[in-house]
């Protein structure tokens, strides 16, 4: 097998001139090593701009059908609630309780927090990051109420 020279364009918009000693091909891609390389990389064809040596040697269309990238799951778009100040117990049931509410249940205050429910022993670490986050502090009872009726107390 022949090297491959090509003119390419990454998607920065800068052109580089490739050699490629060890490469295959499929329908979409150019994987191979330079010189030195270690590890093959990976070129769109449609970024080739000019094949300056060994475009004799491709298949073009006729290569092998390049893989379909698997599709992406779904975001999680369930309302998120972290619950803490409580013993492990009961955390564990109104997780599962929050769960089972259509509620998605998280272990950090992160930036999508909607919710925290705290108990008697919340931290103030917690706090001020689920505030920090916009998130609404509710005590179990009116988490409850929430689960139940769908609505935020006053």
């Amino acid at each position: 097998m022949q090297a491959i020279k090509f003119s390419y364009r990454d998607a920065d918009g800068r052109e580089s001139v490739r050699t490629l000693t060890h490469w295959s091909e499929n329908t979409r891609y150019l994987q191979g090593r330079s010189e030195g390389d270690t590890l093959p990389r990976t070129f769109r064809k449609d970024r080739v701009v000019e094949y300056l040596e060994g475009a004799d040697q491709l298949l073009f269309d006729k290569a092998p059908p390049a893989p379909e990238p698997a599709p992406k799951a779904a975001p999680d778009l369930r309302a998120q609630i972290l619950f803490t100040g409580f013993k492990a117990a009961e955390r564990a049931a109104l997780e599962v309780f929050a769960e089972q509410s259509g509620f998605r249940v998280m272990k950090t205050a992160g930036k999508s927090l909607a919710l925290l429910c705290i108990g008697s022993n919340a931290g103030p670490t917690k706090v001020e990051a689920a505030r920090a986050a916009g998130a609404f502090i509710l005590n179990e009872m009116e988490f409850n109420q929430l689960a139940k009726t769908g609505e935020l107390p006053a």
